[in-house]
C-alpha cells in the first residue's frame, strides 16, 4: 500500500477572467500583446474579443469593412458595440482606444448606465512600478515603462512604451503619454492631456487638461488648459481642437 502522507497537493489554476477590449485599431493590437504577455506570466485573463462603435471598427479613418477585418486573431472576434457589456456585468473591459475624449465618452456612458462596472488596469510585466506608485482602474502601462515613488496614475489613462515618470508625477484621468515621454519629478498632467512621443518635461512642469504637446517637444513652463505646444523648448500655439500635433 502506498502511502500520500506528506504529499504535495496538487495546485488549482486560478479561475479565468474574461476581458474584452473596446476599440480595435492599432493601439488595441498592442493591448491585446500585453494582455498575452501578462497570461504568458500567469495572469488569468481571456480575451474574449474586441468592441467597437458603429463606423468606428478600425484605426482612426478606416471604413467599417476594414475594422471588421482588424479583429482577427491577435484581438479575437468583433463581438458587437460598447453596449455589449451591459448585458455581460462579469466580463471586465479595457477601452483601448489611443483619444482621451473618446476613452471618456465611452467610460462615462458605460458608468452611468452601469455603475457597478469595474475597470481592470493592466501593467505590462517588463515596466517597473515603485512599490507605492499606483495606477488607476483602466489604466494601461505599457513595456519597459518606470513609474517612480509616489506616481500616480489616474483612470483610463495611457502609459506608452519606454516612458519614465519620476518621483511624485501626477498624470489624470484619460491622459495619455506617447511613447518615450521623460516626466522630471512632480510633473502633472492634466486630465484627457495628450503628450506626444519623446517629449521631455522639466521638474514640476504643469500640463493642463486636454492639452496637446507635440512629439519631442521639451516642456518647461507651463502649458495652459486646452492649447497646443510644441518645440525646444515648447510654445503654446493654438487651441488643441485642432488637429493633433503628436
Amino acid at each position: 500500500m502506498v502511502s500520500n502522507a506528506g504529499a504535495t497537493p496538487a495546485m488549482t489554476a486560478p479561475p479565468l477572467r474574461p476581458l474584452v477590449l473596446i476599440g480595435a485599431g492599432g493601439h488595441a493590437h498592442e493591448v491585446a500583446q500585453i494582455v498575452r504577455d501578462l497570461q504568458a506570466c500567469g495572469e488569468p485573463w481571456q480575451l474574449l474579443g474586441v468592441l467597437v462603435e458603429p463606423g468606428h471598427e478600425g484605426a482612426s479613418g478606416s471604413p467599417t469593412a476594414a475594422g471588421a477585418e482588424a479583429a482577427g486573431a491577435l484581438l479575437g472576434p468583433l463581438l458587437g458595440p460598447p453596449e455589449w457589456l451591459l448585458t455581460h456585468p462579469d466580463v471586465q473591459a479595457v477601452v483601448a482606444i489611443g483619444r482621451p475624449e473618446v476613452r471618456r465618452r465611452i467610460t462615462a456612458a458605460l458608468a452611468q448606465a452601469q455603475p457597478q462596472r469595474v475597470w481592470p488596469s493592466l501593467v505590462h510585466p517588463t515596466a517597473w512600478r515603485a512599490d507605492d506608485a499606483r495606477v488607476g482602474p483602466g489604466s494601461v502601462v505599457f513595456p519597459r515603462a518606470c513609474l517612480s515613488t509616489g506616481v500616480h496614475v489616474g483612470a483610463h489613462c495611457i502609459v506608452n512604451l519606454a516612458c519614465t515618470l519620476s518621483h511624485g508625477v501626477e498624470v489624470l484621468d484619460h491622459a495619455q503619454l506617447g511613447p518615450g515621454c521623460h516626466l522630471a519629478g512632480g510633473v502633472r498632467v492634466g486630465p484627457e492631456a495628450d503628450v506626444g512621443a519623446g517629449v521631455v518635461a522639466r521638474p514640476g512642469a504643469r500640463i493642463g487638461a486636454r492639452a496637446v504637446v507635440g512629439a519631442g517637444a521639451v516642456v518647461i513652463g507651463p502649458v495652459p488648459e486646452g492649447r497646443q505646444a510644441f518645440g525646444v523648448p515648447a510654445r503654446p500655439r493654438g487651441s488643441s481642437s485642432t488637429v493633433p500635433l503628436a
